[in-house]
């Protein structure tokens, strides 16, 4: 059997070099690149590009675990959702050369797997260069940054801004209870719209409620209705009247009963917090932290076999633009980390560098922000 299932892949692959080289030849010239571009087709219900699955048997690598998820019509996690967008670099949307079309979350259909590859190199490019991002946490960080989600909460992830947390649970609750925006009806020219009459508002009636008459009656009981003396006639004969305390007076009673505490007493040892007196300490929380490890081990994966440290410069472009020779090995982890058990080939990062270093930069990343 396994003998068997070896020569069906030696088969498989055969096929798929032919393919593929039937098609290099053939794509040779400027008519034959747009003819591809406009033949690959994206379609929404299935978030794919028509042609995915001959550009995965020649451009990604293993050869043949990408013929055999090919042919027997492997999913997740072998077959991502980026391999069948020909993106390799899960790259989103931004007007590139031979975009077909976008999913859900704005990651880019290309017509081939060499505009996924030219539109990483171009990507990074930028990221180098223009925005100053040399390091693999400062490329990953730009490249794949972290969402986080609220605590307990089951909607899409809210992003951490740099001024505070979007998507709150108050701007959530506020917009599902929004007032639906009333419709109204507009007439054709010449015609009228009969408007309803508006009903008055009903009238509400005030009337003031008139103070009781007030009747003396007479009390039964001795001593009660008769006039209280006033208070200085119930003192002692010759004892001063009682006078309300000032701040004055309160401030030095409280700094002479001050006093003669410090010169009485005795400094008291302060107390000792042992480990069951003492508050628990509470670990902290972060929201981010399953994103933060992903962004460290993709950094990690990014330098693997540099001897270089995450934060250090990768030296991908000289000032002047021209790749060195780390951009081939960072293309290809970057590859491997965002597939899983696929990568794209050396023979289609080389390719795609050659063609950046000899031409002008491949068009795409107009917008602002990527």
């Amino acid at each position: 059997m396994l003998s068997l299932a070896y020569a069906v892949m030696s088969i498989a692959v055969g096929t798929a070099q032919l393919a593929a080289g039937g098609s290099s030849i053939a794509s040779g010239g400027g008519d034959a690149e747009r003819a591809k571009v406009s033949a690959a087709t994206f379609n929404v219900e299935t978030r794919a590009v028509s042609n995915w699955r001959g550009e995965a048997m020649r451009d990604l690598a293993p050869t043949p675990l990408s013929v055999l998820a090919v042919a027997l019509g492997a999913e997740r996690p072998v077959v991502t959702r980026c391999v069948k967008l020909n993106n390799y670099w899960c790259i989103k949307s931004a007007r590139w050369n031979g975009e077909v079309g976008a999913d859900e979350e704005g990651h880019t259909g290309f017509a081939s797997a060499e505009h996924g590859a030219d539109a990483a190199v171009r990507l990074l490019r930028r990221y180098y260069l223009e925005f100053d991002r040399k390091s693999a946490l400062d490329i990953v960080r730009r490249w794949a940054p972290a969402e986080c989600r609220l605590p307990g909460s089951s909607g899409p992830p809210a992003v951490l801004a740099l001024r505070g947390l979007g998507n709150t649970l108050r701007a959530r609750w506020l917009a599902a209870r929004q007032a639906k925006p009333m419709r109204t009806r507009i007439a054709a020219a010449g015609d009228a719209v009969p408007v309803p009459p508006r009903r008055p508002a009903g009238r509400v009636s005030a009337v003031p409620l008139r103070p009781l008459p007030t009747v003396s009656m007479p009390s039964i009981m001795a001593g009660i209705a008769a006039p209280k003396a006033p208070l200085a006639a119930t003192l002692a004969p010759g004892a001063p009247p009682r006078r309300q305390p000032t701040p004055a007076s309160l401030a030095a009673a409280s700094g002479g009963a001050r006093t003669a505490a410090k010169a009485t007493s005795t400094p008291r040892p302060e107390p000792v917090a042992t480990a069951s007196t003492a508050p628990p300490l509470r670990p902290a929380v972060s929201a981010c932290a399953p994103d933060e490890q992903r962004i460290q081990n993709y950094a990690g994966r990014i330098v693997e076999g540099l001897d270089l440290a995450p934060g250090a410069d990768l030296g991908l472009f000289a000032p002047d633009g021209q790749p060195q020779p780390n951009l081939a090995r960072v293309l290809l982890a970057m590859s491997a980390f965002e597939l899983g058990y696929l990568r794209a080939s050396v023979d289609l990062v080389e390719e795609a560098i050659e063609r950046a270093t000899g031409a002008e930069p491949m068009g795409g990343a107009s917008r602002p922000g990527l």
